[in-house]
């Protein structure tokens, strides 16, 4: 039942992905939720696996072989669509994403890009905050409010 439940959900967290990842950093990422993976004798197994399709250089390969930087796109893309889907599909309302320290690898300009996901994704979700931590400071000024621990 929980593969027939993943193998469902794969092309509607694809979609969100997808989404996010168009808001916040164009057209050159697309994800594809792989469920199913072939063996060397050519079957099928249940399996796991979020391949990434590059407008930029027409190749497509695995996250788990990306570089640091893209990879935690895709990677934040990926965990906001399945908390997005869950919250949707759960029929509840939640009110807050919560992420730590998710932009640490990412240069100053994609740490923009990131804030920009996270805004996408509260409006794609239906929530009212993303509280996310962050040592970065140029983060700290896109942030709506702010609580600075070193103060209280």
């Amino acid at each position: 039942i929980v593969a027939l439940i993943i193998d469902d959900a794969g092309p509607t967290l694809a979609a969100i992905a997808n989404e996010l990842l168009l808001e916040c950093y164009g057209a050159r990422f697309t994800v594809e939720i792989i469920t199913q993976i072939r063996t060397t004798t050519g079957a099928l197994k249940e399996g796991f696996d979020v391949v990434v399709h590059d407008s930029r250089d027409n190749s497509s390969k695995s996250v788990a072989v990306m570089s640091g930087g893209e990879r935690i796109w895709i990677e934040q893309s990926v965990i906001r669509a399945i908390s997005i889907h869950l919250a949707h599909r759960s029929g509840r309302q939640y009110l807050s994403l919560v992420s730590d320290e998710a932009d640490g690898a990412l240069d100053e300009d994609n740490k923009r890009l990131f804030v920009t996901m996270l805004r996408k994704a509260l409006h794609i979700g239906e929530f009212e905050q993303q509280i996310f931590i962050s040592q970065s400071p140029e983060l700290w000024a896109m942030a709506d409010k702010a609580i600075d621990v070193t103060t209280l």
